[in-house]
C-alpha cells in the first residue's frame, strides 16, 4: 500500500488521519506520526500499520498516566487503576508504569513519605489515620509501616495530639463542674481517636489538655 493522504482530524486536535490507496486506514497522534516518520507517498504494509496501532495505544496509555500525575502525585496502584478505567491493555499498562518508575515520575516510597509530611504540616494527624489513608492509596502495607516508623516517633505523636486537642478544646466552653469536665474529657478523647491517635498517646496528653481548661 502507498500512503496517499494525511489529514488533520476535525474534532480532535493533535491527531491525523492516514489514508493508503485512497482509503482511511488509521488515526494517529502527532507524536506517534512524528516518531514513525510517515509521509505522503511512503509505502506501508499491513504489518507496519498494526505496529503503529500498537504504538499509538502505548502512547495513549502514557498520555493518560501523565495527565493523572500532573494533577497530583500518584501511586502505582492509582495509575494502574486509572489506565484500566481508560481500557488500556495490560501490557501497555505495565510498560508505562515501568517507564514512569524508571524516570522517577512514579515512586511509591517517595509518595508515602511526602504524604505523611504534608499531612502533619497541614493538620495534626495520628498514625492510625495516616496508615488508613496510605493504604487507601494502594500502598504496600510493609512500606506504609516502615514510612510511619521513619517519619513518626512518640514525642512527635504526642505533640501532634496536643496541638489537635488544644484546637478542639478552644472551641468548647470551659467546664463549669466535674460532670462537664468528664464530658469534655470523653469528647476530646473521641476527637483524637478520630484523628488517628492511639489510646496510649491520647492517655498521655489528656491530663495536660484538661489542666489547660
Amino acid at each position: 500500500m502507498k500512503i496517499t493522504r494525511i489529514t488533520r482530524q476535525q474534532k480532535r486536535r493533535g491527531r491525523k488521519n492516514i489514508y493508503a490507496d485512497g482509503q482511511f486506514v488509521l488515526g494517529l497522534s502527532d507524536e506517534t506520526l512524528m516518531h514513525a516518520g510517515l509521509r505522503t507517498g511512503d509505502e506501508i504494509t499491513r504489518e507496519r500499520l498494526d505496529s503503529l496501532a500498537r504504538m499509538e495505544e502505548r502512547q495513549r496509555a502514557k498520555r493518560v498516566a501523565l495527565r493523572s500525575i500532573a494533577t497530583r502525585p500518584r501511586t502505582v496502584r492509582e495509575i494502574r487503576d486509572r489506565l484500566r478505567e481508560a481500557e488500556c491493555g495490560d501490557q501497555d499498562i505495565e510498560a508505562v508504569i515501568s517507564d514512569l518508575q524508571r524516570t522517577g515520575l512514579l515512586n511509591d516510597e517517595e509518595f508515602a513519605g511526602m504524604f505523611v509530611r504534608d499531612a502533619l504540616a497541614h493538620r495534626p494527624t495520628g498514625p492510625m489515620l495516616l496508615r488508613q489513608k496510605l493504604l487507601l492509596h494502594g500502598l504496600d502495607r510493609s512500606l506504609v509501616d516502615r514510612t510511619l516508623r521513619e517519619q513518626l516517633d512518640t514525642s512527635d505523636q504526642e505533640e501532634s495530639a496536643l496541638a489537635a486537642g488544644r484546637k478542639y478544646v478552644a472551641k468548647k466552653p470551659a467546664p463549669a463542674n466535674p460532670q462537664d469536665r468528664a464530658k469534655l474529657r470523653a469528647l476530646v478523647a473521641a476527637h483524637l481517636a478520630r484523628r488517628g491517635f492511639s489510646w496510649e498517646t491520647i492517655s498521655a496528653v489528656l491530663p495536660a489538655l484538661l489542666t489547660e481548661t
